[in-house]
């Protein structure tokens, strides 16, 4: 595959997919869930409004991309321990009664997940030999976000009839509910949707506010108010396979288009009803895969490579998830002065109230709080420890803007503080009240932009007591803040095997000069640029495997050089 295409589908998991129930959607409140219905997507609408709402989100699905590759190829799933099990809560949201489904109908979901993700369905069949137990299980939560006894069903009356892809379900404000702690609970939203959709998942890296899955009512389970095409609860492991980092298994493309998993059949687009033996791509489709399209009846299969994708996902961006105590036990009604929560009565952590010890007026040292005389976190003042000398949270300096992609990317950079233990940045358009924030450890973050756009951009200190002020700058996407330094060179993929990216930095009105050079000085391939262009794709195909030199040089007679290895 090449390297664009590449590009493109890693940027592509960034979105929230979302399956249809194909009916009547000249009305978007009203809902046609009997006849006909076919599973269908609209994951690049949503893709583009995510995009515009985070800046940061292409940037953190490629990281996220990056990891899952790497603890796949290295088999990093042999190291996990055996079985993961998340704990769940379901939001129940209903107008009418219908719509109210019961608790057997939640609990025959979390039985169907159960059994779809550990292969002990009983519909698995042995077609096909890659067929895996994915070691992972699911729980009714039993501790509610505060400490409280739940049964992991939360029952919400709603005004609204129906919902669509906007997230509106999962707000309070907006006729939903607001999610409970995406870093220790799978968040399932279960209500009514316009337009015969049946439901849609945000994969790992999106915003915790609405982190989670949606279901349709009536698609929900496998007892009780079901449709009678999707009346087995595998439009839930299929959401869920989603939100732990699955694509569809035809890769949302042609032939040349792939899932990210080694062991599924390339196809070349979605298969429907239960089109057993249908051929594409010179394979057999895995029709039988919980991420084609396939009816309720007809999956009944992860993969291995799927399994390895998922437990990628719980052992990087979901990871909280495994020390989630949520499913541990009946939870506390009232103070337990004990759990390390504040709960009941009490007006500290397990202190205050009527049962639990007098809270502490003074220094603690002790409970992970600055309070008393200390002048840091348990640590300064007359009782505690000194606090370590690491030197003050200073304010980050030196923000710079490098233009990238050609000035579809941002990368923001600014100078390392001696303190710091990881960087608050947020950045939106310049003038809008809506901020994409994102936490790195590192000193530079790349953002999506469009050019020629005017951004503002503010960077924050994060040390182990305190947080700095609010360092700002500006930029306009497409031109670069510090040229002084050079070309700012960039080459990949690098080995590169069809399609080779150069990226540089240069004044607007400059030309550019990028020439392949082999090892014998012999240029194979020129060309010349805008300096607002940004980058330049070469077709390296044709080209010998070897190393060769990127040179790319400006009119101020700046010029840079790498080296490029080729390997097919």
């Amino acid at each position: 595959m090449n390297y664009l295409f590449k590009f493109a589908l890693i940027l592509f998991i960034s979105l929230p997919f979302a399956l249809y129930a194909q009916g009547n959607q000249e009305n978007s409140n009203q809902l046609e869930v009997e006849g006909p219905l076919v599973r269908n997507c609209s994951a690049m609408d949503v893709l583009d409004r995510q995009l515009q709402e985070d800046l940061f989100l292409e940037a953190k699905m490629q990281d996220i991309e990056r990891f899952t590759n790497d603890f796949v190829a290295n088999n990093q799933q042999q190291n996990q321990r055996a079985v993961v099990t998340i704990p769940v809560v379901v939001h129940v949201l209903w107008k009418t009664t219908t719509e109210n489904i019961s608790d057997a109908q939640v609990l025959s979901q979390i039985a169907v997940l159960n059994e779809d993700f550990r292969r002990t369905n009983s519909d698995r069949t042995n077609d096909w030999s890659q067929g895996a137990d994915t070691e992972i299980e699911f729980c009714m939560a039993t501790v509610d976000p505060n400490g409280n006894a739940t049964n992991g069903i939360n029952r919400v009356r709603t005004k609204k009839r129906s919902f669509g892809t906007d997230d509106s379900m999962k707000k309070t404000a907006r006729g939903g509910v607001d999610p409970w702690d995406a870093t220790q609970y799978l968040n399932i939203w279960v209500c009514n949707l316009g337009q015969g959709l049946l439901g849609y998942a945000q994969f790992p890296g999106g915003s915790p506010s609405t982190d989670g899955v949606v279901v349709l009512y009536n698609a929900f389970g496998r007892v009780g108010t079901l449709n009678s095409t999707y009346n087995l609860g595998r439009t839930t492991t299929h959401e869920v396979g989603h939100w732990l980092n699955l694509r569809h298994i035809w890769g949302d493309g042609g032939c040349s288009v792939d899932d990210f998993v080694s062991d599924t059949p390339a196809s070349d687009g979605a298969n429907y009803g239960c089109a057993s033996g249908h051929v594409s791509c010179n394979s057999l489709d895995m029709v039988e895969n919980y991420m084609d399209y396939s009816d309720d009846g007809c999956m009944n299969l992860f993969t291995a490579g799927q399994k390895a994708r998922m437990q990628a996902c719980l052992a990087g961006p979901r990871s909280s998830l495994l020390s989630s105590t949520a499913c541990g036990g009946g939870g506390p009604t009232g103070p337990t002065c004990s759990d390390g929560t504040m709960n009941g009565d009490e007006t500290g952590v397990d202190c205050g109230g009527a049962t639990c010890p007098a809270c502490p007026t003074g220094p603690t040292c002790s409970d992970g709080t600055m309070n008393g005389d200390e002048t840091g976190v348990d640590c300064g003042g007359a009782t505690c420890p000194a606090c370590p000398t690491t030197g003050p949270c200073d304010d980050p300096s030196n923000l710079y803007s490098q233009s990238r992609k050609g000035g579809r990317e941002a990368l923001l950079s600014w100078n390392s503080v001696s303190a710091a233990t990881s960087y608050n940045v947020r950045l939106r358009l310049a003038g809008s009240s809506s901020w994409s924030n994102v936490t790195t450890s590192n000193t530079s973050v790349k953002a999506s932009v469009t050019k020629n756009a005017a951004y503002e951009w503010e960077v924050q200190s994060v040390c182990a007591s305190s947080t700095s002020g609010w360092s700002a700058s500006t930029f306009t996407a497409g031109t670069s803040s510090r040229l002084t330094d050079g070309l700012g060179l960039s080459v990949y993929p690098n080995p590169a095997n069809r399609i080779v990216t150069v990226e540089f930095s240069a004044n607007v009105n400059e030309r550019v000069e990028i020439s392949i050079i082999d090892m014998l000085g012999k240029t194979v391939n020129q060309t010349s640029a805008n300096g607002n262009n940004g980058s330049v794709d070469f077709n390296v195909n044709e080209l010998a495997n070897g190393i060769y030199l990127i040179k790319v040089s400006n009119t101020e007679g700046t010029v840079e050089v790498q080296k490029l290895m080729i390997s097919k």
